[in-house]
């Protein structure tokens, strides 16, 4: 299937065996099906992710993965991801030691965070910090329902924390984090030549900044910016195939040119 970066339409050709981000979610509540609905309904479902049939996440689906204590893989704006869920503050600390080679996104209650955050970024940095750059990332995301309540313990981790009130927030600003990732990935992919994983990421990254819009988020500039590089590579690809096929053309007609030796 061809990918087309002019509309909003790219092809799901992820590599599902490593996806590229592993949400921790930890919440003393939930498993309660009365609270995070919005949340809940970001994320969907599915036994075989190769299966293009995917359901909202259920009840019985956050039960499984409280129970388990294991990534599942699920979808988030449109991209495969691993979800793992938590209402064990030490079970998810043992998580961040068996995941620590992951893209983690990390999303915690106000109460929960407040001893396991200092603990985590004591002792996995490396998670929350760009490998290449060298400069935290903001991907502690404390969801409470008082925000000046956690201020205090959470001061000294700004450089890695946001905290939100509402769920939508916290949606807009996951997918959007996610969109930068892809687009920084790509820019990087394309530095080392790679230019058919450049393709795919620079799609990955145009979907979730696509989702992001239709949440009400502002990215147009993004988006350009997305579909401006991502034609530079088309047109790449399409070069390098072109010369290819020339020199493959020109071996061929010296080959059938040479006379037998008698």
């Amino acid at each position: 299937m061809s990918e087309d970066f002019s509309g909003s339409t790219i092809p799901e050709d992820y590599d599902y065996k490593t996806p590229d981000h592993l949400i921790i979610w930890l919440d003393a509540h939930i498993g309660d099906p009365e609270k995070y609905h919005n949340l809940k309904k970001s994320f969907s479902s599915n036994i075989d992710p190769r299966n293009q049939t995917w359901t909202m996440l259920t009840g019985t689906d956050i039960d499984d993965l409280l129970r388990v204590g294991e990534p599942k893989p699920v979808k988030f704006g449109g991209i495969l991801v691993l979800l793992i869920t938590f209402t064990d503050p030490n079970a998810c600390y043992q998580a961040f030691e068996t995941y620590s080679n992951k893209r983690i996104l990390f999303i915690t209650s106000g109460t929960l965070g407040k001893h396991i955050v200092p603990r985590i970024l004591e002792n996995f940095p490396q998670v929350f910090t760009d490998p290449v750059a060298k400069v935290p990332y903001n991907a502690i995301y404390v969801f409470c329902g008082y925000i000046s309540a956690h201020i205090p313990w959470a001061m000294p981790f700004l450089d890695y924390i946001l905290m939100f009130n509402h769920e939508t927030d916290l949606l807009l600003r996951m997918t959007c984090d996610m969109a930068k990732y892809y687009l920084t990935k790509a820019d990087r992919l394309y530095a080392d030549g790679d230019l058919v994983s450049t393709r795919r990421t620079y799609g990955w990254s145009k979907k979730l900044f696509l989702q992001n819009q239709k949440m009400g988020g502002h990215c147009e500039v993004f988006i350009n910016e997305v579909n401006r590089k991502a034609d530079i590579v088309e047109n790449n690809i399409r070069s390098n195939r072109l010369n290819n096929t020339q020199d493959s053309n020109s071996s061929d007609d010296e080959r059938s040119g040479c006379e037998p030796c008698s």
